[in-house]
């Protein structure tokens, strides 16, 4: 019975080391694949930044230009969804046609709060800054 099982260990660690070879070649293919990809769609990509074709958002040179008035606009608007108000025809057609889930508004609305709280912390610092200033 020990030739039979050393049998099995032969040939079961030859077949691991083949399938490692195997795995690797298919990796390298799989990574020159998403590279060609990337050269075929650059013609028709647009960044959401800058919105000039050529490039992706997280590849842009440009400063990241962060939406303030959109973020607002959603959390006054579901804030008031939330607390039942009539929403005008309009804010209403708004708030379906985004159609976010709700976790996406309360993670806009906790944005909008840390946004807020970094504001008022910056105004605070600045004016205390002013009066050592002139002290």
């Amino acid at each position: 019975s020990k030739p039979i099982n050393n049998n099995l260990r032969t040939s079961s660690s030859s077949q691991s080391a083949n399938k490692k070879q195997e795995f690797v070649k298919m990796d390298d293919k799989k990574v020159e694949n998403k590279a060609d990809e990337k050269k075929r769609d650059m013609s028709r990509v647009k960044c959401y930044n800058c919105k000039k074709e050529g490039h992706f958002a997280k590849d842009c040179k440009k400063a990241k230009v962060k939406d303030y008035e959109y973020y607002k606009t959603k959390m006054l608007l579901a804030k008031k969804d939330k607390d039942e108000q009539v929403l005008l025809a309009e804010d209403q057609a708004w708030m379906e046609s985004s159609n976010d889930l709700d976790q996406e508004i309360n993670a806009n609305m906790v944005f909008m709060a840390q946004i807020e709280k970094v504001l008022s912390d910056s105004e605070a610092s600045s004016s205390s800054a002013n009066e050592k200033i002139y002290e």
